[in-house]
């Protein structure tokens, strides 16, 4: 729609930086991509997704993205693999994403994408067993990630249709390293100390840990393919 502006929350700087993004990144204010696209880089986590969101829709959006990387729950998924689902669990409700909005970016695209649901956590899900546990509860769910939960209750309150776009990074047989999830900052950012020190105790996980950085490039090379897609097709302006 002429005049329709997205809201796109992403948790980390290097899922924003796919907008082809250059400079310092700002997570103090929104940022304009092209004419139609307002982003917020949220942090990880629900109340930070939930906060980004509220700021988009002061900010006025139409409709709201959430934007980023999961691990896959399925043993299908691979890194890379597109999810686009249909519905989010969280906190032990579930919401539906606008099916219309779904639907036209669903036929613009031109890389395989994979439906159902995705379930969205507290707390960073890194445990094989935690992702096999998780599917018994949700066997709809092809990922999990932190935000979309938030970020679909918050749509919800506010009347302003949702859709996820969600890249697969570690697949549901894969345990992350301890270092991945305390060696960054709320944005993704490593910090160099913490990196040092959990290497220095688990020095067999930097093969684990450079693994990991490979399948993160997977994941950003198919949000990129996404990102000129992106169009809102909704409700009228």
């Amino acid at each position: 729609m002429h005049g329709a502006r997205i809201g796109v929350v992403a948790a980390l700087d290097a899922e924003a930086r796919v907008f082809s993004l250059a400079g310092a990144l700002s997570h103090d204010a929104l940022i304009e991509v092209g004419e139609q696209i307002l982003l917020c880089i949220s942090g990880m986590g629900p109340e930070r997704a939930t906060a980004a969101t509220d700021r988009l829709i002061a900010a006025g959006v139409d409709g709201l993205v959430s934007w980023g990387t999961a691990g896959a729950l399925r043993s299908e998924r691979k890194p890379g693999d597109l999810l686009l689902p249909e519905t989010v669990f969280w906190a032990g409700q579930c919401w539906a994403v606008d099916v219309a909005w779904r639907g036209s970016l669903a036929k613009s695209l031109s890389i395989p994408f994979h439906a159902g649901g995705v379930l969205s956590v507290d707390e960073p899900c890194g445990s094989r067993a935690a992702k096999a546990a998780f599917l018994m509860d949700y066997p709809s769910a092809q990922g999990v990630d932190m935000e979309s939960g938030a970020i679909a209750a918050a749509a919800h309150d506010a009347d302003t249709p949702f859709i996820v776009i969600r890249s697969v990074v570690d697949p549901a047989d894969q345990s992350l390293p301890a270092v991945a999830t305390t060696s960054v900052d709320a944005y993704g950012r490593p910090q160099a100390l913490r990196l040092a020190r959990g290497l220095l105790r688990h020095p067999a996980e930097l093969s684990t840990l450079l693994g990991l950085g490979g399948q993160m490039q997977k994941a950003l090379r198919t949000l990129r393919t996404v990102a000129p897609a992106l169009r809102y097709a909704g409700k009228a302006a």
